[in-house]
């Protein structure tokens, strides 16, 4: 890992943080409860929107330049982590374990979204719950052109993240069943061009 990688990015990662997105969190993070996985915790920013009665989690994270911030918001409130490294395609967790998994900006970066999908699936206990909230491609054909044309410059400096996923169509050709999708307004600015999704999915019992 470089200096832009263990250094900057994460914090540029909290720097582009919207207000729009910070109600997003607290949206998709509603109804988690039981066990729960969150793949991909990155700087931590989730920690702060999880529900009141979630005091501990687990999580796949594969950079360890991240972990100082989330250690940071992990004891601003009061949570604890179990935090191993690992990639979300290939997880080191026994089958049926957990009773929700999180993905957060994460089925953008991964080399194969619909092995992640499948390791979320299998990890979980049955009737266990995907929580999701993700960037993709827009199906709005102006939006859809700049992230084309972005996409390059995203993977360079957004640690991997591909504009251009349909993670939607990912999400729907799973063995997931899908409870509940949102498809969020745009937020203002830059992150314009990060039309997201967010929702709700179970593995059935």
């Amino acid at each position: 890992m470089g200096l832009y990688s263990d250094k900057f990015f994460p914090w540029v990662l909290d720097a582009i943080e919207s207000e729009e997105m910070a109600e997003q969190r607290r949206l998709f993070l509603s109804k988690v409860r039981g066990e729960i996985l969150e793949i991909g915790i990155g700087t931590g920013v989730n920690l702060l929107y999880y529900p009141e009665h979630v005091r501990t989690l687990t999580t796949l994270e594969p950079s360890d330049a991240m972990r100082p911030r989330a250690r940071k918001r992990e004891s601003e409130t009061g949570r604890i982590i179990e935090w191993l490294q690992g990639r979300g395609e290939d997880m080191p967790f026994d089958e049926g374990r957990f009773d929700a998994v999180v993905c957060a900006h994460v089925l953008c970066t991964v080399n194969d979204v619909d092995a992640v999908l499948g390791e979320s699936y299998r990890v979980l206990k049955p009737g266990g719950r995907l929580h999701f909230l993700e960037h993709g491609i827009s199906k709005e054909e102006k939006i859809m052109k700049w992230q084309i044309r972005l996409n390059g410059l995203s993977k360079v400096i957004g640690g991997g993240c591909q504009l251009t996923q349909d993670i939607e169509a990912h999400i729907r050709n799973s063995n997931f069943v899908i409870d509940e999708l949102v498809d969020v307004k745009a937020s203002s600015g830059i992150n314009g061009v990060y039309t997201h999704i967010r929702g709700l999915a179970h593995k059935p019992s």
